[in-house]
């Protein structure tokens, strides 16, 4: 049976607006595409000599997803691939940004012009790229500030500015940057607060300010980033006590406060952040102990607390961290004995605890920490025997043991520390003659043991020391010719 003919004409109609509509959207997206391409063009004229010749392909206006860095798809409701992607890293562009045209390029997902020759601004239009989801500018010399409108920028997952000269202060409105995975700002010239709103971005993984000049406190809404698992704030000029909300980062592995001007106790809530590896608070104003609970962060692998106020003990729970391979506790006020614990470490690549005021010997269990290269003990009040077992630490490149009342010789099986590069022997009770075992250190630059009271000649063979460049034997009680 025919189908009627009224049936007949409404279904042609209608095949007919739909091939209309498609034909219109077909040339909608191809209008589309070339403005995008014009735009691009415009803004590579405004480039120098060298960054346009990098960008040669860039030319056919019919075809700029073929062209150099250039991706493009075609989305949910397009016919025709535009331009979604920008990708221009490590390129030397030199220029400014100030001759793009964003609006044209709305579709855009990702912009990544990172390591590059870019100075001015950041464009206050480019809060317009509504889709997009990447935006690194990082390693440019990007100046100005950051234009609040990136706050519209709700889909940003990646905002990466670092390594630039972006100056002024971070705009509360980034709080409103719900979408945020990683924030790096480090190495610009920011001023001002961090302000709490940062404590909105629920999703952020990595958070990165370092490297500026803020100031004021630590904000203790950080705590509610229970994502993060990297918090680098170093080397401003941040004041006040380290918020024990920070406790609540379950999942942080980089806590990264060093070089400001933080005060107060370390939080005891430290010791919830179990999956931590890297622990830099050193030089600040920090007081107080270093408290037992970080005693129970197993998975540590730096631990940097120098150069602070700290007072007490250093902590015989240490030595449960035996991932550790870097223990920097120098220039504080620590007393007590060199925990026994300290032998458990058998990561060990740095002990640093000089400038305290320990007592007691250097601990036999020393000998168990095969891979030591450096260990700082000097200006401290320990006393007794330079341990036999020091000559067990074949990997030994530096060791300064000096300022401390240590007695008697020095060890003969020092020869197996054939790595030294520098002995710092000066300024003990050290006595008898200098053994002729020293000779066999040849890779030695540095030998001072000023300041003790050695007797009898220096040794002939020290002439084996080809690279010695500085040799300290002043101050003793030696006697005979000058080899």
């Amino acid at each position: 049976m025919e189908p009627p003919p009224k049936m007949l004409i409404s279904l042609t109609m209608t095949i007919l607006m739909m091939m209309m509509a498609t034909s219109v959207a077909l040339a909608s997206d191809a209008a589309v595409l070339e403005g995008q391409a014009r735009a691009l063009l415009v803004w590579k004229d405004s480039l120098d000599n060298q960054s346009r010749q990098a960008l040669r392909s860039w030319g056919n206006t019919s075809a700029p997803c073929n062209w150099r860095g250039i991706t493009c798809s075609t989305g949910v409701h397009r016919h025709r691939p535009v331009i979604d992607g920008i990708s221009l890293q490590g390129m030397r562009l030199r220029g400014v940004l100030n001759s793009l045209n964003f609006s044209a390029l709305r579709t855009l997902t990702r912009f990544d012009l990172s390591y590059n020759n870019l100075t001015g601004n950041i464009p206050p239009g480019i809060g317009i790229l509504g889709e997009l989801q990447a935006l690194l500018m990082q390693g440019n010399q990007i100046r100005g500030s950051i234009p609040p409108g990136l706050a519209n920028l709700t889909k940003l997952r990646f905002l990466m500015l670092h390594d630039n000269e972006v100056s002024g202060e971070i705009p509360r409105q980034i709080g409103n940057m719900s979408s945020l995975v990683t924030l790096n700002l480090s190495n610009n010239h920011l001023v001002g607060h961090i302000h709490s709103e940062i404590g909105h971005l629920k999703h952020l993984f990595g958070l990165d300010l370092s490297l500026n000049n803020l100031s004021g406190y630590v904000p203790s809404k950080l705590g509610d980033l229970t994502k993060l698992t990297t918090l680098c704030l170093y080397s401003n000029h941040l004041s006040g006590h380290i918020p024990r909300e920070l406790g609540y980062l379950e999942k942080l592995e980089d806590l990264v406060l060093w070089d400001n001007r933080l005060t107060g106790s370390i939080p005891n809530g430290i010791g919830n952040l179990t999956k931590l590896t890297d622990l830099e608070l050193n030089h600040n104003l920090l007081s107080g102990h270093i408290p037992r609970e970080l005693g129970y962060l197993e998975n540590l692998e730096e631990l940097y607390l120098s150069h602070n106020r700290l007072t007490g003990s250093v902590l015989n729970s240490i030595g449960n961290l035996s991932k550790l391979t870097l223990v920097h506790l120098q220039n504080n006020q620590l007393s007590g004995h060199i925990p026994q614990e300290l032998g458990y470490l058998e990561n060990l690549d740095e002990l640093m605890l000089s400038n305290n005021t320990l007592i007691g010997f250097i601990q036999n269990s020393i000998r168990n920490l095969s891979k030591l290269a450096t260990v700082y003990l000097y200006n401290n009040q320990l006393s007794g025997h330079i341990p036999q077992e020091l000559g067990y630490l074949e990997n030994l490149e530096d060791l300064d043991i000096g300022s401390n009342p240590l007695i008697g010789s020095i060890p003969k099986n020092i020869d197996n520390l054939t790595k030294i590069v520098h002995l710092h022997l000066d300024s003990n009770q050290l006595s008898s003659l200098i053994p002729r075992e020293l000779c066999h250190l040849v890779n030695l630059e540095f030998l001072s043991l000023s300041n003790n009271s050695l007797t009898g000649p220096i040794p002939n063979c020290l002439a084996n020391l080809t690279k010695l460049y500085k040799l300290d034997f002043g101050q003793n009680q030696l006697s005979g010719p000058i080899p």
